[in-house]
């Protein structure tokens, strides 16, 4: 299985402190840090499933919330929000083929990232995606524990579902802004897959 390179550093750092605390009377056990921080940072291969129109989910993790809202440039919308446990794969992925029209950091706190409307304040990356159907919107979100959002894709990429775009590292949330005239196939509860699970279908 792949491990991100963005993980060495804290996987070097865990190591170093998973050998210390293993020679102590710990052992063994003292090994755990290093090999969390290594499952943390996994990369499994995820199998696209085909068709046109589907809209993906971008991250592992259970749907926390399904609202009808209105953003500036996606307009009415539907708001899903995916929450990342810690245990979680963390790499994100593009929900649907597009251009990315738009890229914006905005910085904030650091609440919880299951506390719903709460976390309207926190640290964000915001990625704009335009295709035939609309504009849709995913937001890489903090947490309390995730302080670093990594986001590759720039303005003017051509994206394709599924493909990896970032990490948010040590579990927070996935916000998507999906066009209201799509039907939502997924509920609050709902445990989804990143590149897997399908959110969505518009019509091509």
């Amino acid at each position: 299985m792949l491990i991100r390179k963005e993980g060495i550093p804290y996987i070097g750092v865990s190591t170093l402190f998973s050998w210390s605390l293993s020679r102590t009377r710990l052992g063994y056990i003292g090994w755990v840090p290093a090999l969390f921080t290594t499952y943390f940072f996994r990369d499994p291969k995820r199998y696209i499933p085909d068709g046109d129109g589907l809209i993906l989910s971008p991250a592992d993790g259970r749907v926390i919330g399904v609202l009808s809202t209105s953003e500036e440039l996606v307009g009415p919308c539907f708001k899903v929000s995916i929450f990342m446990s810690i245990f979680n794969v963390h790499i994100n992925r593009a929900i649907v083929d597009g251009v990315v029209v738009g890229k914006r950091y905005r910085p904030g706190e650091f609440h919880l990232a299951f506390l719903g409307k709460k976390t309207d304040a926190n640290e964000r990356m915001i990625l704009y995606v335009e295709n035939s159907a609309g504009v849709f919107r995913v937001d890489q979100v903090a947490g309390l524990v995730a302080r670093r959002i990594v986001c590759w894709p720039g303005i003017g990429d051509r994206l394709s579902k599924g493909q990896r775009i970032g990490l948010i590292q040590f579990g927070s949330l996935l916000e998507c802004y999906i066009p209201s005239s799509i039907a939502i196939s997924v509920k609050k509860g709902d445990r989804v897959q990143a590149g897997q699970s399908v959110l969505g279908r518009y019509m091509v």
